[in-house]
């Protein structure tokens, strides 16, 4: 129902095209989800408003629920003299400050006893640019009022739609409404759609006017995505190596062969902050250490040479109408200070790709959309490399020398698969 977006300070230029894309693809899913944008800081009269782009998207994709929260400018609404007190040398939203001018720590940090070093570190804002608990505290916060206020809202209406004798079943769980196609439904014109504009209630509302969002297949042309790539009646498939992944892979392996898959392994302090590191060292207590363990963990499918056979993957052809194909990889840094992408494939010899045993090459290959990853296929029709019922693309590693230390072949690790 709802899809997150944040880490925004790892975007570059052009970060917009890469939204957009998130938003209209999201407009293709089963429940055309919301994207909701969460931004670590924000200005303090706009998260980030004056950012020409920003306002485009907004103007363009409110209407399917995309809205943006700036930790920063969410705190500045409160009526905190942030500005006051940098002039007096007291920066709250610089590296590991405690307390946000509302709170000195989290609620869980208030349950701790006076004087017990994790109640000052929980109250961190900022532990650098990643926010701390407590500002991570906001933001949850925020996101819970905010769905919570939605609900509510619903509920009032239903109510009301039930003491006026209105069949909610039909009104508000139209499964039929879902299904677009049909020229009716495509206009947002079906009785499913019509049903459910809100009739004025005898008394003023409280709420805003609720709005059932448009039809996906009327979506306006994009602003900054590639029509190719974000126009399509499908969101891209895909198969993710890495943890945590959650639901079911898009793209299947239909051999693996020798190519053995694996998941890099974190220390129980990995990002942990120094202070917390201490306090929890100092416990002797492996429970708590697991408590702190980082989830996210880089993995993905990995070979060095040609004994390991050969790695397939079955596209979804069904759902593929732009021909776009991606490989990313894993996982560190490379020699030469080349990017993964440029390292371990587009010029490592060593390894070949084909799609339906025709060899792609790799000078008409490109990085993209970031320097894990390679556009092994931009489109149909490329290179004569048109739709087929079936689409297989094969990964192979060349003869090495038997005798070569392991650490000294030329591996490649697949951490992604993505087709579109």
């Amino acid at each position: 129902d709802v899809v997150h977006y944040s880490w925004t300070y790892f975007e570059n230029d052009g970060a917009e095209e890469q939204r957009e894309q998130l938003i209209r693809w999201a407009q293709r899913m089963e429940r055309r989800p919301m994207v909701h944008h969460l931004v670590a800081r924000g200005k303090k009269n706009t998260c980030n408003g004056d950012n020409r782009a920003n306002v485009d998207l907004d103007k363009a994709y409110a209407v399917y629920g995309y809205n943006a929260f700036c930790i920063q400018t969410g705190l500045y609404f409160g009526g905190h003299d942030y500005d006051a007190e940098v002039e007096a040398g007291v920066n709250r939203f610089g590296w590991k400050f405690q307390g946000d001018g509302y709170h000195n720590t989290t609620r869980y940090g208030e349950e701790l006893p006076e004087g017990d070093a994790r109640r000052g570190s929980l109250g961190t804002v900022f532990r650098n640019w990643h926010p701390g608990p407590l500002g991570f505290q906001i933001a949850s916060d925020a996101f819970a009022y905010v769905y919570v206020t939605g609900l509510l809202m619903a509920l009032d209406i239903i109510e009301e739609d039930m003491n006026a004798g209105v069949d909610i079943l039909d009104r508000w769980f139209d499964t039929d409404g879902r299904q677009l196609g049909s020229t009716d439904k495509e206009n947002g014109n079906s009785p499913a759609l019509r049903s459910l504009a809100i009739s004025p209630p005898s008394e003023p509302s409280r709420h805003r006017p609720l709005h059932r969002a448009l039809p996906a297949l009327n979506m306006r042309e994009p602003l900054f995505c590639d029509p190719l790539y974000c126009s399509t009646p499908h969101p891209p498939n895909c198969l993710n190596y890495e943890k945590p992944t959650f639901g079911t892979p898009g793209i299947a392996v239909q051999n693996q062969a020798g190519w053995e898959i694996f998941t890099e392994k974190n220390k129980w302090n990995k990002m942990v902050g120094k202070m917390d590191t201490a306090i929890i060292k100092a416990m002797h207590d492996p429970e708590w250490e697991r408590k702190c363990t980082h989830l996210d963990a880089c993995g993905g499918i990995f070979a060095s040479d040609s004994t390991q056979g050969t790695l397939v993957f079955e596209l979804p052809s069904s759902k593929m109408t732009a021909g776009l194909v991606m490989l990313c990889f894993c996982c560190g840094k490379q020699p030469g200070g080349l990017s993964i992408a440029k390292a371990m494939f587009l010029q490592n010899q060593n390894v070949t790709v084909s799609l339906n045993n025709r060899v792609l090459d790799k000078s008409t290959m490109d990085v993209y959309p970031n320097k894990k990853c390679v556009r092994v296929l931009k489109q149909f029709g490329e290179g004569e490399y048109e739709k087929e019922d079936m689409m297989l693309l094969k990964l192979e590693m060349a003869d090495q020398d038997p005798d070569m230390a392991y650490e000294s072949k030329p591996h490649v690790k697949v951490s992604h698969v993505v087709a579109l």
